[in-house]
């Protein structure tokens, strides 16, 4: 290896080498610690793809040809970096990329009502808000590459408990088995609809999965705000609200995202259901769920249990609670550790 530095960027510690075979490959490390960032997202623009670095940090391409790229590293919790590189024909190059650790400053609490007339991603003039969004973001683009590449299935463990007028309840027990893509993408309207596979005879409500957060419909029809630290179970979390835009005239979903204040990994979402009068769910009053989420590898959260609650108007039943609990997930392709 010829040890000849081409360029380093300030504040990242990024540094190009040259030596004698034909490729590309680099490492992505800890600016503060020098420790490798295993599982990090490494995108090449144009043409390359994108791949998880391995537990060691390192990533490789045999693909890349003579020209200029732009080299994007992505790691939750740090901050991001995008820029360019040449890449000679004649070398192998070496790519060493240091991130520093994010740090975001908070704002106070704030838990307000308001009204969302500009829904859509939000912009530099939260600087923060921004911030917390790009590592949500994040969270979504990481399992949705993680999924592709290490497709799976995982089992629920469902139960329903309905409550009558008399108060007396009824339970039912089930195990649905779910594929990573099985999930239906949120559509404007179609918050309420038929249900498919397991769910085939009920009508469905959807729920705050993590895609959602890089599902351009999604956030196209929503406004996000930074709340702010909360705590759910003794845990202190960065909270961020969502709603439907205004002019939506029909039942949507308003809700949370809870993700860790270190890591900025998504560990709870909370969703309720806006104006289900305007549904096929007539006869409902209200709809809330929380979901957790653990991770099944490094930074790649799942679902690990839910809690929904369905308040009734009229009918039989006063009141639907069902829960879901993670028993087992499946790889197809064994994803490195």
């Amino acid at each position: 290896m010829v040890g000849r530095i081409l360029r380093i960027l300030s504040g990242f510690g990024f540094l190009l080498q040259t030596a004698t075979a034909q490729s590309l490959r680099g490492v992505v490390i800890s600016a503060e610690t020098g420790e490798p960032l295993g599982f990090s997202l490494v995108t090449f623009y144009p043409d390359l793809g994108k791949q998880f670095t391995d537990a060691a940090g390192a990533f490789a391409s045999a693909h890349a040809k003579s020209g200029k790229y732009i080299l994007s590293v992505r790691q939750i919790g740090y901050a991001p970096l995008d820029t360019q590189i040449v890449v000679s024909g004649d070398s192998t190059t070496i790519v060493r990329v240091a991130l520093r650790h994010l740090a975001i400053e908070l704002p106070p609490v704030t838990i307000a009502g308001r009204q969302c007339t500009s829904p859509g991603r939000p912009d530099s003039s939260d600087a923060a808000l921004a911030a917390v969004f790009d590592q949500l973001q994040e969270n979504a683009r990481r399992f949705e590459l993680f999924a592709d590449s290490y497709p799976f299935r995982f089992r629920l463990e469902r139960t329903l408990r309905d409550v009558t007028l008399r108060g007396d309840t009824l339970q039912t027990v089930d195990v649905l088995s779910l594929g990573n893509n099985d999930d239906r993408p949120y559509e404007v309207g179609r918050v309420v609809a038929p249900g498919w596979g397991p769910w085939n005879s009920d009508l469905l409500v959807h729920t705050t999965v993590l895609q959602e957060f890089a599902n351009n419909r999604f956030i196209e029809n929503h406004c996000f705000h930074l709340v702010g630290r909360d705590t759910i179970g003794g845990e202190t979390l960065v909270r961020v609200d969502f709603e439907p835009a205004q002019r939506l005239a029909w039942a949507d979903i308003a809700g949370t995202a809870y993700l860790d204040s270190i890591t900025y990994e998504l560990r709870f979402t909370e969703t309720s259901l806006t104006h289900p009068e305007r549904s096929p769910l007539t006869e409902v009053n209200t709809v809330t769920a929380r979901t957790r989420f653990h991770d099944i590898a490094p930074g790649i959260p799942l679902q690990d249990s839910l809690i929904a609650i369905t308040t009734y108007r009229f009918g039989r039943f006063t009141k639907r609670i069902e829960t879901q609990r993670l028993l087992d997930v499946r790889f197809r392709r064994r994803p490195p550790s």
